[in-house]
């Protein structure tokens, strides 16, 4: 095991910490095309890889995505988007947040990348309009209604103002309209925010002409079987997430993913502690017995939560092997006083497989307290991405 992590060491940029974030490329597109096949006929798909690609590494997992055949791709910032540009990505990418009110200078940057803004105001057509004439360049929009969600988007009672300026303008062309679903799980809420989308859709069309795609589903409307496909005349998106990635977050519905990220570690030092010793910052942890002691290279500067402190466990030789006292920012010790042997320079899995023995991002978000979302999004910059196929 320990060959096979030094051996994947070598093909990353310079590590000298035996400590990285394993990304199986063909586990991402194993997922892209489990997700495809839930998909209608005429539904494509954009890919978000925001939060540096939920953690992953976004210019590579955007990269293999495209490759495996999404439409397109979804950030949150133009920061992300232009990331994107500079590893030479040229399909479309929708930013998300639109200008996040940084005026007359996020629209420059964003014609300039050729970035596609999502249009979440009127300040924010009339700006763009300004921008796109003065630089004489056609530019294509995706306008967000707030059907429920009460963060982004136009409200339906401003959507008439919107649409009166979005119809002067000679610049800028509505390519899509969009929605966010915010309780996939509650079928109620649901049915209420898509029978107002669809409200919408007909006096947005009477405004300004068809408009050629439309979204509204995310991952978790994808794993509930709704709504994917409201209409047979147009072209619909759906935008996955964190089902990308291979979690489901909870979501017991079919659907095989597989997890993409693998986290690993190996055992740094080792050493025996007397009974009664307390381990880590505040001795949270007293030993009850002779205790053999791993410590492990990886902390929460990492992304490995504080939160899990006395809770988690880790793989170690094919076994679940308890984490104690609190996480350190650099650093976690393990009781390995029960495995048969152990060597420094053993591998640990924090999150992944090992033998017949697995831990979820799930398992540790549980353990955290919070979400698989924090998880990934959380696992630092410092941490290095080693890409598998």
């Amino acid at each position: 095991m320990f060959a096979l992590g030094l051996q994947l060491l070598l093909q990353a940029p310079v590590m000298l910490r035996p400590t990285f974030a394993e990304i199986s490329l063909k586990a991402l597109c194993h997922n892209f095309g489990a997700i495809q096949k839930r998909l209608p006929q005429n539904a494509r798909m954009l890919a978000m890889v925001k939060a540096d690609g939920y953690g992953h590494g976004a210019p590579q997992v955007a990269q293999k995505l495209i490759e495996c055949g999404v439409t397109g791709l979804g950030v949150a910032t133009i920061e992300e988007g232009i990331e994107l540009r500079d590893a030479n990505i040229s399909a479309p990418i929708l930013i998300m947040g639109g200008m996040l009110g940084m005026g007359e200078a996020a629209c420059e940057t964003m014609l300039e990348h050729a970035l596609t803004p999502v249009i979440h105001s009127l300040d924010a057509v009339v700006m763009l309009e300004s921008v796109a004439a003065r630089r004489r360049k056609k530019t294509t929009v995706h306008l967000k209604v707030d059907t429920g969600m009460s963060r982004l988007g136009v409200r339906p009672e401003a959507l008439r103002a919107v649409l009166a300026e979005l119809s002067r303008c000679e610049w800028l062309s509505v390519q899509g309209v969009m929605t966010h679903l915010a309780s996939v799980h509650d079928a109620e809420s649901t049915s209420q925010q898509v029978e107002q989308f669809l409200s919408i859709k007909t006096h947005i069309e009477n405004a300004l002409g068809p408009v050629s795609i439309w979204h509204i589903g995310n991952g978790g409307a994808i794993l509930e079987g709704r709504p994917l496909q409201l209409s047979e005349d147009r072209e619909w998106w759906v935008r996955p997430g964190l089902l990308l990635y291979g979690t489901k977050d909870g979501c017991v519905t079919e659907c095989e993913v597989q997890p993409v990220m693998v986290l690993k570690s190996h055992i740094a030092l080792l050493k025996t502690i007397p009974e009664n010793t307390k381990v880590s910052y505040g001795g949270t942890f007293t030993a009850k017995r002779l205790t053999r002691l791993g410590v492990v290279p990886i902390g929460y500067a990492d992304g490995y939560p504080w939160r899990v402190s006395g809770k988690a466990s880790v793989l170690v030789g094919g076994q679940k092997i308890p984490v104690i006292g609190r996480v350190t920012m650099d650093m976690i010790m393990i009781d390995v006083t029960d495995l048969a042997q152990v060597n420094v320079g053993d591998e640990v899995v924090l999150m992944g497989t090992q033998g017949t023995e697995r831990i979820t991002v799930d398992d540790v978000a549980k353990w955290a307290g919070t979400l698989p979302y924090e998880i990934f999004c959380g696992i630092s910059k410092r941490m290095p991405r080693v890409y598998v196929e």
